[in-house]
C-alpha cells in the first residue's frame, strides 16, 4: 500500500503552552442529563479548553440548561439537522488543536482531557484517539467496564479489506483539527457523524488508543430503545460507510477498494432481509466472521458475540430479527421471560 500520509504537526501554540482543547456536545432533548454533561466538562483537571454546546431543535427544557452556563459555554442552537451537521456547526465554530466530542446522555472522567492532550503530544502522528469507557445506568450507576481493545496505528489494510476496525463511541473519540479540516464537512449520510469520522480520518494518518476508561457511556430508556430491526435501513447505513472509505480511499491516491461482500455483517444483514440462505453461504459468513476476528485482533468474547449475531440471521431468520434489535444481554434477558413476552416486546 502506497504510503500518502501528511506529516501532522505537533506544535501546539497558545498563550498558556498548551493547546486549546475544543469540546463539543450536540444535544437533543436530553435536557434531562444534559447538567451532568456540562459539569464534567467545567470539572476538568485540564483548564484550557473551550466547551460548545450546539443544540439541535430541542423541543424540551434543554435551552434553559444550556441558559445557566452560558457565560462557561459558547451556546448555538439550530434547527434540528442530526448529529452529523450539529458537528459541522460545532466544528466550525471551534478554535482548538484538539476536538473532542461528548454526547449530552454521557459524561466526562475529570482527567479525560489532560490524558489526552499527553497521547497527542507523546505521538505526533496520531490523528485519532479513542478510549476505554464504564457503562452507567439512567442514574449513574455503574453496570460494567467495556472492553477497551483499540487498533492501533495504520488500519487502512482494515477498512480496505473489512469495512471495519476497533474503535471506540462517540464520547470517547479525539481529533486533531489539521485532519478534520481534511475531511470536512460532515456529509448527511452516513447518519452519525462519529460514523463518517472513523471510517475517514485513518486514511490521513494512524490511529491511537487510551486503553484506560476516560468518560462514562449512559445507557437508558432512549438509547437503548434505538435498536432498530429496520433491516433497509441497516443494510444503508452500512452502504454508505463503504462508500465513505472508498472516497476516502481515492481522495488519498490509493488504488484498492472495500469489497461489502467481504464484510459478514453486511451479508448476514442481507440473507436476513431475503429468507434463511443456502448452507454455503452460512458457512462462508462464519468462515469471513473468523478471518475477520483474526485481521483486527478481537479477543473470544468478542468474536463469539459475532459469531451469535450472524448465526441468528442466517440461521433463525426469526429470532434474529429480535437479536438485532434488543441484543445480546436484553435478548437472553426476555428469553428469560418466555417466548410469549418477548413477542410482545419484540414488536414495540
Amino acid at each position: 500500500m502506497k504510503e500518502v500520509f501528511k506529516k501532522t504537526t505537533n506544535k501546539f501554540q497558545n498563550t498558556e503552552g498548551k493547546p486549546l482543547v475544543s469540546v463539543i456536545i450536540a444535544n437533543y432533548n436530553y435536557g434531562h442529563f444534559l447538567a451532568e454533561a456540562i459539569e464534567s466538562v467545567l470539572n476538568q483537571t485540564y483548564s484550557n479548553f473551550e466547551l460548545i454546546v450546539v443544540d439541535d431543535g430541542s423541543t424540551d427544557n434543554s435551552s434553559k440548561i444550556i441558559e445557566l452556563y452560558n457565560n462557561k459555554l459558547i451556546s448555538i442552537f439550530q434547527k434540528n439537522a442530526g448529529q452529523g451537521a450539529a458537528f459541522n456547526t460545532g466544528i466550525a465554530r471551534s478554535k482548538g488543536e484538539i476536538i473532542c466530542f461528548l454526547d449530552s446522555d454521557d459524561y466526562f472522567y475529570k482527567d479525560k482531557l489532560a490524558k489526552v492532550v499527553i497521547a497527542f503530544e507523546k505521538h505526533p502522528n496520531w490523528v485519532q484517539i479513542s478510549h476505554g469507557r464504564t457503562s452507567v445506568d439512567a442514574n449513574g450507576s455503574i453496570i460494567g467496564r467495556d472492553p477497551r481493545f483499540f487498533n492501533q496505528g495504520d488500519v487502512r489494510h482494515l477498512l480496505l479489506q473489512w469495512g471495519k476496525y476497533a474503535w471506540a463511541v462517540t464520547s470517547a473519540l479525539a481529533y486533531r483539527r489539521s485532519v478534520l479540516d481534511s475531511v470536512m464537512p460532515l456529509p448527511k449520510r452516513p447518519r452519525g457523524g462519529d460514523t463518517y469520522l472513523t471510517a475517514t480520518v485513518p486514511f490521513y494518518g494512524e490511529v491511537g488508543c487510551i486503553q484506560e476508561p476516560l468518560m462514562f457511556y449512559r445507557l437508558h430508556g432512549s438509547n437503548m430503545n434505538a435498536r432498530t430491526d429496520n433491516l433497509g435501513h441497516l443494510i444503508e447505513q452500512f452502504e454508505d460507510t463503504y462508500n465513505c472509505i472508498n472516497q476516502a480511499a481515492a481522495k488519498v491516491g490509493l488504488s484498492e477498494r472495500f469489497d461489502m461482500h467481504f464484510d459478514p455483517d453486511y451479508r448476514s444483514f442481507k440473507a436476513l432481509e431475503m429468507g434463511r440462505p443456502s448452507l454455503q453461504e452460512v458457512l462462508q459468513i462464519f468462515w469471513l466472521t473468523w478471518q475477520e476476528s483474526q485481521a483486527i485482533g478481537q479477543d473470544m468474547k468478542d468474536t463469539l458475540e459475532r459469531f451469535v449475531r450472524r448465526g441468528m440471521c442466517t440461521l433463525f431468520p426469526s429470532e434474529g430479527f429480535i437479536y438485532i434489535r434488543f441484543g445480546l444481554r436484553r435478548y437472553l434477558r426476555f428469553k428469560l421471560m418466555g417466548e410469549e413476552r418477548t413477542a410482545k416486546y419484540a414488536k414495540k
